[in-house]
């Protein structure tokens, strides 16, 4: 016979309080809540990564025209650059996930994900740079302008995670510098302007994303918080359920558990056509025990004897109850007459081997019960009370034989003297 336990509060319910509270310094987090984010959020991120990094491929040879205008003189390797070397390594990039989405959130870590959107960045402004200090144009200083996009693709589009946007955004403006080291400004009144450009570029998306992270994070763990509480909640519930069904004194099953419980068990006797059994216990003398000892030793000597009974019926389907005041009964699936009586019989010598002394008995020294037995094929009666009333029938016969007894189906036991 399992009972509900007592409540106990879910160990990580706090966790994702004190982390809201205490900040998640350095844009992560603490131990293996870190992981769990990434792992939590690694569908959705590559999902995201994909379709923005599709839109960014666009943008990216939308500018096609841009090197026409601005550096027509090496238009054919920009060309090559663009549609022969960078456009097929990012279709094959943006393809796998696509077609091996779960082969991808299996084997691939989130992070070298991020690793793939920042080269996949880097290698973009490095085509730049190279376009630009391949031509002669007047107008290639100009291109630069093209970083700031750069940029705005790695830290605003794809949202790196903030320190892959800060290694990103530092690897653009190095090859922004070494691309102007490299090759000579035609107007070096632009120089300034346009690193000046460049970093607050640079520094606002940078700003922009550690928002953005920031409250992706604490929404994550008002999610988690959530989340916990409603489990905390769920399983509250459910034990408030379950001890709804307990008596307080005794710890068995209360008379309305087991009347539910009785007829859901005397349904599924009858559908197997199997025998059922029913036993009705009552303390002897139990008033006067109480008058002579107090009812706080009565409550002792309750909860003592629902022990021994409970201890005896250890059989999965066995139930115990309170029935009622000193009453208790239990249920016995697929119990005959001659099993019934031996763990009536059972139940009877343990509760006389506790030893509990009754002076105010007349039918023992200590305290002792009746038991009345009945088991029947579930099928040979109309209802699933038919039962109780035959084990309190027999329950009656057994107190009226002198207590201390057991009595059931024409049987009538009694202890050796």
């Amino acid at each position: 016979m399992n009972l509900p336990t007592a409540m106990q509060p879910e160990p990580d319910a706090g966790l994702p309080v004190e982390v809201l509270n205490d900040g998640f310094r350095w844009m992560r987090f603490s131990g293996g809540l870190e992981q769990r984010f990434l792992a939590d959020g690694a569908a959705r991120r590559l999902r995201y990564v994909t379709i923005s990094g599709a839109l960014s491929l666009l943008v990216f040879l939308g500018f096609l025209p841009v090197d026409w205008l601005m550096a027509g003189d090496v238009f054919p390797m920009a060309l090559t650059l663009r549609l022969g070397v960078f456009t097929p390594v990012a279709v094959l990039l943006l393809l796998i996930p696509f077609l091996a989405r779960d082969w991808v959130l299996r084997h691939i870590p989130p992070l070298v994900i991020e690793a793939i959107v920042l080269i996949s960045g880097v290698c973009a402004a490095a085509c730049l740079a190279f376009i630009l200090s391949s031509s002669q144009s007047p107008t290639r200083q100009y291109y630069h302008v093209g970083l700031m996009v750069v940029v705005m693709y790695g830290n605003m589009v794809q949202r790196l995670r903030f320190w892959y946007a800060v290694a990103f955004s530092l690897a653009v403006y190095a090859i922004h510098l070494g691309a102007m080291l490299m090759v000579p400004a035609h107007d070096e009144r632009l120089v300034l302007p346009l690193a000046a450009l460049l970093a607050a570029s640079v520094i606002f998306t940078l700003a922009a994303n550690w928002a953005l992270e920031r409250d992706e994070r604490r929404r994550y763990l008002l999610s988690l918080r959530r989340r916990a509480l409603l489990d905390e909640l769920g399983s509250v519930n459910r034990q408030l359920q379950a001890l709804a069904r307990v008596d307080a004194l005794t710890g068995l099953y209360n008379r309305r558990h087991f009347e539910e419980y009785l007829e859901q068990a005397w349904q599924r006797a009858r559908r197997g056509g199997t025998a059922l059994a029913v036993l009705m216990l009552d303390v002897d003398h139990f008033k006067a025990y109480n008058d002579r000892y107090g009812h706080p030793e009565g409550d002792r000597c309750l909860a003592a004897v629902a022990a021994a009974v409970s201890a005896c019926l250890r059989r999965p389907g066995d139930l115990v109850a309170r029935y009622g005041g000193e009453e208790m009964v239990a249920v016995l699936p697929l119990a005959g007459a001659e099993e019934a009586l031996q763990a009536a019989e059972r139940i009877r010598r343990a509760v006389e081997a506790l030893q509990i002394p009754h002076a105010g008995s007349a039918a023992s020294r200590v305290v002792t019960i009746c038991v009345g037995v009945a088991s029947v094929r579930a099928d040979g009666l109309a209802a699933a009370t038919d039962l109780v009333e035959l084990a309190d029938a027999a329950l009656y016969r057994a107190k009226q034989a002198g207590r201390n007894r057991v009595a059931g189906g024409g049987f009538d036991a009694t202890p050796p003297g």
